[in-house]
């Protein structure tokens, strides 16, 4: 893999990409990392910066906090080694500095964009016209039909799926998606090296009908933060994000779907459905109520915010752009 001198610096300061389990060296925070860049700004120059001695005197830090920068940026050797080895475990990096960067991710969340994913895959795939599918891990029958049926329409308008990679109406999207000839781009909360030793997932990552994405080191294991965190990538990522089954203020599906009508991400649809408790509520707190018809899926997910309330009982025809290839 080949960097640019400002992604190199994004890696370095901001992953833990070749520091030792047992090292109490720590990269810097979301925080931290912004108030670099605003420093890097003001000073019109280019985050590579931080490489020259002389400057890291200038940024006014204190003697431990930068003694902490002179430690991540001095282990190049060390990430570069670790790098070529994810490589060929099939891993691959990409940073906020890098054109491959998932662009809707960049713009949406701005200050709060993790400045390295790791990924495998087609990272092309990302950058895709698709939807974000959402639900509980205990889908029942009629929840897994109308996952399905929501995924089949989508592929017949080459839209690809996001999602997390999770049990439950997650696996339910993706498999779909793979069968009804899409593609799935999963944002996983669980060990990115673990899940590409499955012959399944191989085998779609090969023909280019799945990448999976992760903004924490690949052998880091699932946790239960990791995965509130990850839900706003797959809203930021869709031009829609559909949610299948939601429990009523609770739950990792509430919590993703809430937050991303707060913060206005993207369109949230949600299933009109009177068996789950959690949809009705969503759908009083802004959620688009969903249910099937003629209208292509590209109209709803396009069509602006402010006229949809309006035309939505209208089937529309919306055309794909041409550029809009699977695989």
């Amino acid at each position: 893999m080949k960097f640019s001198e400002n992604a190199m610096s994004a890696i370095l300061l901001c992953s833990y990409v070749g520091i030792n389990k047992d090292d109490n060296l720590k990269p810097l925070t979301q925080k931290e990392w912004n108030e670099f860049l605003d420093k890097v700004i003001q000073c019109r120059q280019q985050p590579s910066v931080i490489m020259e001695p002389a400057f890291l005197k200038e940024m006014g830090y204190s003697q431990e906090y930068a003694e902490r920068i002179k430690r991540l940026i001095s282990r190049g050797g060390t990430v570069a080694f670790a790098l070529d080895e994810l490589e060929k475990k099939g891993i691959d990096v990409v940073t906020q500095f890098d054109v491959d960067y998932p662009i809707l991710i960049k713009r949406k969340l701005k200050k709060k964009v993790p400045p390295v994913l790791f990924y495998c895959g087609d990272i092309t795939l990302a950058k895709k016209i698709g939807i974000g599918i959402v639900g509980s891990r205990n889908i029942d029958e009629e929840g897994i039909r109308f996952t399905r049926e929501l995924v089949e329409k989508a592929a017949a308008e080459r839209l690809v799926i996001y999602s997390g990679g999770a049990k439950g109406v997650d696996t339910v999207s993706e498999s779909a998606a793979k069968e009804f000839g899409s593609a799935a781009v999963s944002f996983v909360a669980d060990s990115l090296l673990s899940k590409i030793r499955k012959k399944d997932i191989l085998d779609s990552i090969i023909n280019k009908k799945q990448l999976l994405l992760s903004d924490v080191r690949p052998d880091v294991g699932f946790s239960a933060a990791r995965a509130m965190n990850r839900n706003k990538y797959i809203y930021v990522s869709s031009y829609g994000t559909f949610v299948v089954a939601s429990d009523y203020n609770r739950g990792g599906t509430w919590a993703g779907a809430t937050e991303a009508l707060k913060n206005r991400w993207t369109k949230v649809f949600v299933w009109q459905n009177k068996d789950y408790d959690g949809n009705g509520k969503l759908i009083e707190k802004g959620g688009i109520p969903y249910h099937f018809s003629e209208e292509s899926l590209f109209t709803l997910i396009t069509e602006k915010e402010e006229t949809f309330r309006q035309i939505n009982l209208f089937s529309l025809d919306g055309k794909m752009p041409e550029n809009q290839k699977i695989g």
